[in-house]
């Protein structure tokens, strides 16, 4: 039962921490801000990667960590450090390129570059928190 409640635990502070960036990003000014020519169009399409892409992958990435993690805090702690190194880094770099995707005019870049940004987002943190398991289980 422990293990259970660890693991879904985890699972949830992963969505918890996917929301938690966002907000962060957002109230801080340093979202990264893709050009909408399509409108409503565009809007959807990009929740619907959200909400059927990042949350569900944050969500599971959370559940791994409370799986490997569970009675390891110190690994546990090292792999959501990781997480969170690896969504700094993707959310720097595409800070850093934020004239370029601010000049996006096309429907289809744009929404190209926001699938981009939020696959690169899942692979950093999923590479980070893979690495700090290693690291942290030697």
């Amino acid at each position: 039962m422990k293990k259970v409640a660890t693991v879904l635990g985890s699972a949830v502070l992963g969505l918890g921490v996917c929301a938690a960036l966002i907000w962060i990003s957002n109230t801080r000014g340093v979202s990264i801000r893709f050009p909408s020519p399509g409108g409503e169009d565009d809007f959807s399409m990009r929740t619907t990667y959200f909400v059927f892409g990042v949350c569900p992958a944050f969500l599971l990435l959370g559940a791994w960590i409370g799986y490997v993690g569970l009675g390891r805090a110190r690994q546990w702690f090292a792999m959501w450090g990781g997480v969170l190194a690896g969504s700094v880094a993707v959310w720097a770099g595409a800070f850093s390129l934020r004239t370029g995707i601010d000049q996006l005019s096309a429907e289809n870049a744009a929404n190209l570059a926001v699938l981009a940004f939020y696959g690169g987002w899942v692979i950093a943190s999923c590479l980070g928190a893979a690495i700090a398991w290693r690291l942290s289980s030697k």
